[in-house]
């Protein structure tokens, strides 16, 4: 194509799609001439004519092509239809846009229609299963709760305290959210002030080549989230409401009832089980009180007549009456408490949006309501958000735009993920055999519930003005400023009843967070030939962090009916004339700053080949002095070779591209002060409160770096009905933060905080679309993606396995003891000479005791005789082998059909469950509830599943160790994450009323679950440890009726 000569008149005009939006580079050409003009990355051109009227053509890859007649007496406004393939899909990139179809990096989306299907505090939960290389675990299911750990490409992170937990970087609408927002928000998920309903895109930096812009904070991967804009023409008015209603999937197996009894008499029996004698080398079975304790009998108290079933008169072992008078009726039941800790949720959301504008003036004003009642007792969430996005063209050269997002939200109990964190009445570990609905027991258990006050509020003020001028035809000054403001308060009151100083408390603390931003950026998009394309940009940001905090705690107060700390709390004086209230105050003050320069060029030829460059330069206050600044550099290279001549010939050949990256991303960590050292507080002396160091000062303490090499494939066949993607990556991730600990007898720190570690990443990505159906009344798509990543450790401080950080292995993994069975007979048991030639059994270091008859006989890896942790193994990573996401779409006229399964494919878990029944405490309600008797070995029962129960008594301690790798489960798991069933109204029945769309919906999330784990929900399980300890708060079932409507 030729460019398009000076000529007698100018024709103007912006070509968009129909959303409004403006198509960066079309194409726009006089008919029946190669002579035209590209247009600029918001679709505006301006093109010299020889004639004051005509026709021209305009097209753009992935649009209809448009041919109309022009006026240069005005402008033109072109929209232009995609097409099948939508090839000309435009995507948000690092400060910029970019058509997918010139794309050199990696970045997955999601669209805005796929995140209004099902409501959600948060969008984090609606991205599971839909991208492939994005992790997403709900680990809670709390109202508002920042339940859902996102991971790009796998963890790089130690997820040491302070440093880096792995969070991706979040931008909204250019303003980046920081890592800190969590706690500045007291628990709530920050992204939960956001409403999905104004999201207009998402998407996922995953390699450095698109994410390296974002330097020292992409080191985790960037999310960008973009919001809905205003758009020229008749204003457009949108209600959207929905009504949902939650509950409980499922409740765990329990033993309930007379099972529950015999199992209470066990644990009871096995409290006098026979001990090692040491100065006969043998086994000892009593078979009384006296021969079991060595107690006076006369001094001690008479025999228990219930002896051999395994009850005493010794106050602190009694067994309680509720497990013995099975004969009262208050103690005869089978009672499923967590019916009772658990109610039906409802979820109420709407949404009301005003959006249109004129040329000069766009406008999208956004409010919305979201309340949610959690399935637990006394948990809720309600949220009022208002966006408002303003557009202004102040002149052909000057345009401007305000960004304003305000919200209130609130959040009643269940932040922290606990069930019932806390509190004395919990579900798995209430006895089954009291009484339930209407009795004095639910009573109590419920009033426990309530009378917990805990209350999170959080006020969120996001704020953004942009100026955009227009130097010279291409060349482009934008500047940007943005605050972004949270203010939190958390309060909590708990009864004395409650506390175990029976002292009422009252805790309460008011969080601020302040983010400032200033960005100015220089885009210049080079005039050359249609064939070549070169922009060119460079800039410069800063960024400013400020946290505080201040809390306090007061006890003891007068009564429950007062909730709140008065200023005469500490004066109140007992009878004794001592302080009934105790006070504390704390405050904390954090603050950090960072300076960038960026730059980027992108060129690409004959939309064939394609390559960018960029750079970034950091420098953050959180550094050493001499080692405050880094850079990350980048490449990306790109070959469509499905536009070689050479190729044309393949018909089944619809678009193919290779792609190529490099680059280098970073992560600063969150705690500013590390590098100058960390003090804490030490004893009083001579009435002033001392500081010792905790950490030294490290003056050489700098940036974590990621390099990560990228190679994918992109390839859409059949006419566009079958798409493929694949991604191979390898990031190495070193300069990791970790503690270096040092000799105590030369330093008064114990540790120093180093860039001492590494840790790699190795992965592949796959995605496949194929839309089976394609006619105008029928349209079926399915699609699939997965991911494999490997993780491993590289390098530590000292080259040393540290703890359960082994060198080769994942970062995150189980290591454990090797359960070996049973031991039925003393022969059976490891002998081992001592320091004097006698053999002695099998040692337990950690409870001082030789393992005995009934007991787990543990694997003995170096043969020292002594178990410890010298004799732990690697079972496993608790990182999965794969993890995807299965997707349906089937249309037929106005009625569609949606279904998105998510999975996970071996991941190893320890069900704490399992654990708990041998550790030393022991969790007695737990192993009343889920265990049954005959569970446990006893010399009658030697086929059990698990071995004796053991307690400490006066000689015997017993193994007390459940972390055996026979409690460890390799899981996997479906689960249908969400089902959409929706109606869109015909035109005709909304012709003559003032409706101008209306569509009705019913989905459903989390409907069924299948999965071969023991547990309730394989997903709730912390990621690092791989420990199902049963503290989470339960992801529910929701069912959702909805009603979209455009005016």
């Amino acid at each position: 194509m030729q460019d398009a000569k000076q000529g007698q008149y100018t024709l103007k005009g912006t070509v968009k799609d129909k959303d409004g939006v403006g198509v960066p580079f079309a194409i726009v050409q006089i008919k029946g001439t190669s002579k035209g003009v590209t247009a600029d990355i918001d679709g505006n051109f301006s093109m010299p004519m020889d004639q004051q009227e005509g026709n021209i053509t305009i097209s753009s890859v992935g649009y209809e092509p448009k041919t109309l007649k022009y006026n240069t007496a005005k402008d033109l406004n072109v929209i232009l239809a995609s097409s099948a393939h939508s090839l000309g899909e435009v995507t948000v990139v690092a400060y910029g846009k970019r058509n997918t179809r010139e794309q050199v990096g990696a970045i997955a989306s999601v669209k805005a229609e796929d995140l209004q299907k099902a409501p959600s505090a948060s969008i984090e939960n609606l991205l599971q299963g839909r991208m492939a290389g994005v992790d997403v675990s709900n680990l809670s299911g709390s109202p508002g709760g920042g339940g859902s750990k996102i991971t790009i490409r796998g963890f790089s992170s130690l997820n040491q305290k302070g440093i880096n937990d792995g969070t991706p970087l979040y931008v909204i609408d250019g303003i980046p959210v920081s890592g800190s927002a969590g706690e500045a928000t007291g628990g709530i998920n920050p992204l939960a002030g956001l409403d999905p309903a104004s999201i207009e895109s998402v998407q996922v930096l995953k390699d450095a080549a698109s994410a390296s812009l974002y330097g020292s904070r992409a080191g985790n991967g960037v999310i960008l989230i973009t919001t809905k804009k205003g758009k020229s023409g008749k204003s457009e008015v949108s209600v959207n409401v929905s009504q949902s209603l939650s509950w409980l999937p499922s409740t765990p197996m329990q033993t309930m009832g007379k099972g529950e009894r015999d199992i209470a008499l066990l644990l009871a029996k096995s409290q006098r089980g026979a001990h090692y004698d040491y100065l006969t080398d043998k086994i000892v079975y009593p078979g009384s009180y006296k021969d079991s304790y060595g107690w006076d009998a006369d001094n001690d108290g008479a025999y228990d007549y219930l002896w051999r079933n395994g009850r005493v008169l010794d106050p602190d072992r009694r067994l309680p009456a509720i497990a013995q008078d099975s004969l009262n009726t208050f103690y005869n039941n089978k009672t499923n408490w967590w019916k009772y800790a658990f109610r039906v949720g409802r979820v109420t959301k709407a949404d009301l949006q005003l959006a249109g504008g004129t040329d000069n003036i766009r406008y999208m004003v956004n409010g919305g309501v979201y309340d949610e009642t959690g399935i637990m007792i006394s948990s809720n969430f309600r949220r009022f958000s208002l966006l408002s996005n303003l557009d202004f063209n102040l002149s052909t050269k000057l345009s401007a735009f305000t960004r304003i997002n305000l919200t209130y939200a609130t959040q009643k109990a269940g932040s922290d993920g606990g069930r019932v964190q806390g509190l004395t009445f919990d579900p798995k570990r209430t006895s089954t055999l009291l009484p339930g609905k209407g009795s004095i027991a639910e009573q109590i258990a419920l009033r426990q519930l309530r009378d917990i006050d805990k209350t999170n509020s959080n006020y969120n003020v996001r704020l953004s003005l942009g100026l955009n001028y227009d130097i010279i035809k291409g060349l482009r000054f934008s500047s940007t400023y943005s605050l972004d403001h949270y203010f939190t308060r958390v309060y909590t009151f708990t009864p004395d009843y409650l506390k175990y100083d029976l002292k009422s408390a009252v805790e309460a603390s008011n969080i601020a967070m302040t983010n400032i931003q200033t960005e100015n950026i220089l885009t210049y998009n080079v005039p050359l030939s249609t064939d070549h394309k070169l922009e060119l940009m460079a800039g410069m940001t800063y960024n400013y962090d400020l946290l505080q905090n201040l809390s306090g705690t007061a006890k003891g107060g007068p009564t429950n009916s007062i909730k709140y700390a008065g200023e005469g709390w500490p004066s109140l004086l007992n009878d004794g004339g001592t302080i009934r209230a105790a006070q504390s105050f704390l405050t904390n003050q954090q603050e950090q700053s960072l300076v960038s320069f960026l730059g980027r060029a992108v060129y690409n030829y004959k939309k064939r080949y394609m390559a960018e460059v960029s750079v970034r330069s950091d420098g953050s206050s959180v550094f050493g002095k001499d080692v405050r600044w880094g850079t990350f550099p980048s490449v990306g290279l790109g070959w469509a070779f499905s536009e070689e001549r050479f190729m044309k010939k393949l018909w089944w050949l619809s678009f193919g591209k290779l792609r190529a990256s490099w680059g280098k991303s970073g992560q600063k960590f969150q705690e500013p002060y590390l590098a100058l050292g960390v003090m804490e507080e030490s004893n009083i002396f001579n009435g002033s409160l001392g500081l010792i160091p905790q950490s030294m000062a490290n003056k050489r303490l700098t940036w974590e770096e990621s390099d990560q090499y990228d190679v994918g494939l992109d390839l859409q066949l059949l006419d566009y009905r079958l798409k493929f993607k694949l991604d191979y990556y390898y990031k190495y991730s070193s300069k990791l933060l970790m503690q270096s600990y040092l000799p105590g007898n030369v330093f008064l720190a114990t540790s120093m905080w180093d860039n001492a570690s590494a840790i790699s990443n190795e992965g592949i990505e796959f995605e496949a679309q194929y839309d089976i159906i394609r006619k105008k009344n029928w349209n079926w798509s399915v699609g699939l993606n997965l991911s494999h990543n490997k993780n491993m450790l590289r390098k530590t401080y000292n080259g040393e396995d540290l703890n359960d950080k082994v060198l080769g292995r994942p970062v995150y993994g189980i290591y454990t003891f090797k359960d070996e069975g049973i031991v039925q007979k003393e022969e059976d048991i490891p002998m081992y000479p001592n320091a004097s030639g006698k053999l002695t059994p099998l040692y337990f270091q950690s409870v001082n005791n030789p393992l005995r008859v009934g007991g787990r006989k543990i694997k003995d890896q170096n043969y020292d005789g002594v178990i410890d942790d010298k004799d732990l193994y690697y079972a496993g990573s608790t990182l999965p082998a794969v993890y995807g996401g299965l997707n349906s779409h089937l249309e037929w006229k106005g009625l569609s059909f949606d279904v998105l399964f998510s999975y996970t494919i071996g991941r190893k878990v320890m069900n704490m469950y399992k654990n708990s029944a041998f550790t030393f405490t022991k969790d007695f309600g737990v192993i009343m509830n889920y265990f049954h008797a005959n569970d446990f070995w006893t010399p009658d029962n030697r086929g059990a599943k698990y071995p004796s129960l053991e307690f400490a008594d006066k000689d015997y301690i017993g193994q007390f160790d459940g972390n055996v790798d026979s409690n460890i489960e390799n899981i996997s798991f479906l689960r249908l994450k969400q089902l959409v069933i929706g109606y869109q109204f015909p035109k005709t029945w909304l012709k003559g009323t003032f409706i101008k769309d209306a569509n009705i919906y019913l989905s459903g999330e989390n409907l069924f679950l299948i999965t071969n784990y023991s547990g309730v929900d394989p997903e709730v399980i912390n990621p690092y440890t791989g420990k199902d300890d049963g503290t989470q708060y339960p992801l529910n079932r929701k069912v959702t009726l909805g009603l979209n409507l455009k005016f």
